[in-house]
């Protein structure tokens, strides 16, 4: 009795269950048909170039340029509104601008007193009480050593009765008055009086 051996094809299942892991499924390819594009030389060829034009060197001579005439009149027109805005704004603020500079000289002026009082009362302090006869010993007390400016002209201060300017006055060198000049129409004006009075002891 023949004894013939029987193969079996494994299926999917079986090859997955025999591998230990989860079936794989074949898809058949698909073929997509080539795409012929036609050349694009020779369409190309066909186009026509373009032309880029240089521009002429003469064209761009700026001494050859000229204004129409057609403009000139509306550049005076604007010039001379300038000008015009300018000349008001300067007719207004011109006196407001030196009313400004002159109070501020004024306040510089009576600073410079308040510094040569401050100076004196220093003197007085290292002589005993005793204040200066000649105003000029109080220069080593000042700022710099030297007589303040005068804001009005920028000059050293010369300490007398004019614009800008102050005097000292003493008395035995016991009291002082300091007082601080501006400028006026017909003479200076007093601006500030500072006084000083030596203590009792120092009499």
């Amino acid at each position: 009795m023949d004894q013939t051996q029987e193969t079996t094809t494994p299926t999917p299942e079986t090859a997955a269950d025999a591998a230990g892991g989860k079936p794989k499924l074949k898809l058949p390819g698909l073929k997509l048909p080539a795409l012929k594009l036609p050349a694009l030389g020779p369409v190309l060829a066909k186009l026509p170039r373009p032309r880029l034009a240089m521009p002429d060197p003469a064209a761009l001579d700026p001494r050859r340029w000229r204004i129409g005439k057609s403009v000139l009149p509306d550049l005076w027109l604007a010039v001379g509104a300038a000008s015009l805005v300018l000349s008001i704004l300067y007719m207004v603020m011109g006196p407001a601008r030196e009313q400004v500079r002159m109070r501020s000289a004024e306040v510089a002026t009576r600073n410079n007193a308040a510094t040569l009082q401050l100076a004196a009362e220093t003197y007085a302090a290292a002589n005993m009480g005793r204040y200066p006869r000649d105003v000029r010993e109080l220069l080593p007390y000042l700022p710099g050593g030297e007589a303040p400016r005068n804001p009005f002209s920028g000059d050293p201060v010369m300490f007398r009765a004019a614009g800008g300017d102050l005097t000292w006055r003493t008395q035995a060198g016991r009291d002082y008055v300091i007082e601080a000049w501006g400028p006026g129409p017909a003479r200076p004006s007093r601006l500030a009086t500072l006084r000083g009075k030596a203590p009792a002891q120092a009499h």
